[in-house]
């Protein structure tokens, strides 16, 4: 599990699939769902995410996430709405943690991808 302090569990394992679906990083994908499961993220919402469309039923520390992740994969700067959003709920350090970890998973995910790691023999992802 991804340990920040002031991102919740949840929000970062949303943030991860967002990410992973967006490079099709399958390993990823397969990966970070089984971490989503462990924390509370249901399986229509993980089906959801990993089909690229935001679940309604999200929290909104959840939805913020999402959106803030989502924004910064379509490039160019964060919408100052998003981010004020995220301040109000996360902080600054929240916030800082959040990007980061929208940079960092999609370093992994090109990683991933680059060595095509493969989900292990007989497993699937959403």
């Amino acid at each position: 599990m991804t340990r920040f302090r002031h991102l919740p569990e949840v929000s970062q394992q949303i943030v991860i699939l967002v990410v992973g679906t967006r490079f099709r990083a399958a390993y990823e994908i397969y990966a970070h769902s089984a971490v989503a499961r462990g924390v509370g993220v249901t399986e229509d919402q993980i089906a959801t995410i990993t089909a690229g469309k935001r679940p309604a039923d999200l929290s909104e520390e959840a939805q913020v996430a999402y959106d803030v992740a989502a924004d910064l994969l379509n490039g160019g700067v964060l919408a100052e709405a998003a981010y004020q959003r995220a301040i109000g709920l996360f902080g600054q350090l929240g916030v800082e943690e959040l990007i980061y970890l929208v940079g960092h998973y999609c370093f992994v995910s090109m990683t991933l991808n680059g060595f095509d790691i493969p989900v292990p023999d007989g497993d699937s992802f959403p």
